[in-house]
């Protein structure tokens, strides 16, 4: 284990924090991204008293104290999401301090779980999509913009980070376009011809408005002109979906989910949602399945004759 006393710099010159950022960034993790691992790292190192400039105490990370570390977080009342995300972070770590040879050996963290239960992805439902898309006023420049942003992200699928990093070429009268994923993955994703349409007005009338500087390539831009950053869609999409779905706020993350639910329901292939969502891992697709069981089990009960008498308690399809 790359060693040293505590508080003595690492061989990067740099605290292991700040060169793993460096390397998050260097992937093509997004900003948001990197700001969140390098929250839960901090905090697991702050539990497991790891010294983030000093390698020689990345061994505090071993199977005992991880379990330790997961029981008291789970005493503390959070959610299953938020361990399972901080027990990611700190995996991803320490993946990387064995690349980087300031950790000898990864330790054993198979198996261990962040709690029983696994938080069902939050969507908006077909009829309330397409309330949501087709009632949009378009009063000025912005609004073009927002209603293409909305068509894009049910359509594609996309994460945020990918969105806002588009460029006016990569989309203009494209039906697929090529975006760059996690991990610095390249992907097609399809659009509809609604999307198609609502990207090509905004192109036309409503992004020649909000340009301010020559040159610039991005496509959705803000009110200075400048490329539109993800903080900006998360307030468009919650701003824009009020009114129109259950759900007391939703996000960019929110029309994913809605676009992989949707797929599924109406027949899709898991394996074929996993390529349009950029998922590296099956079973990280395999969580709308949840979902669409419970879509099949209320088409059933309303569809057929005899389900809709009660006789006994259902059961798990």
């Amino acid at each position: 284990m790359a060693g040293g006393a505590p508080g003595e710099r690492t061989p990067g010159g740099g605290s292991l924090l700040e060169e793993f950022a460096g390397h998050l960034a260097r992937t093509g993790a997004s900003e948001h991204t990197v700001r969140a691992y390098v929250r839960d790292v901090t905090q697991a190192a702050r539990d497991l008293e790891i010294h983030l400039n000093d390698a020689s105490t990345l061994q505090r990370a071993g199977r005992a104290g991880v379990r330790r570390w997961l029981a008291r977080m789970r005493t503390a009342g959070l959610a299953p999401s938020t361990v399972g995300r901080r027990l990611a972070s700190l995996r991803s770590f320490l993946k990387w301090a064995l690349s980087r040879g300031y950790l000898q050996e990864m330790p054993s963290l198979d198996g261990l779980s962040p709690g029983r239960y696994k938080r069902l992805p939050k969507f908006l439902t077909q009829t309330e999509t397409v309330r949501m898309l087709d009632d949009r006023v378009i009063e000025e420049p912005s609004d073009l913009r927002d209603a293409a942003i909305l068509e894009m992200l049910y359509a594609t699928g996309l994460r945020v980070s990918e969105l806002v990093a588009l460029d006016v070429d990569d989309v203009r009268g494209r039906s697929a376009i090529r975006v760059i994923g996690k991990g610095d993955k390249e992907r097609v994703v399809l659009t509809t011809q609604a999307a198609q349409d609502a990207v090509e007005r905004y192109l036309a009338e409503g992004r020649p408005h909000l340009a301010r500087k020559a040159g610039e390539q991005a496509l959705f831009l803000n009110r200075l002109g400048g490329r539109l950053t993800e903080r900006s869609v998360r307030r468009i999409v919650d701003r824009s979906t009020r009114g129109y779905c259950s759900l007391p706020h939703a996000g960019p993350h929110t029309l994913r989910h809605t676009f992989a639910t949707h797929l599924l329901e109406n027949g899709a292939d898991l394996r074929t949602v996993q390529e349009l969502l950029g998922h590296a891992d099956l079973s990280t697709t395999q969580i709308y399945t949840h979902v669409t069981r419970d879509h099949l089990r209320e088409i059933y009960r309303r569809a057929h004759p005899r389900a809709r008498l009660k006789t006994r308690k259902d059961e798990e399809i």
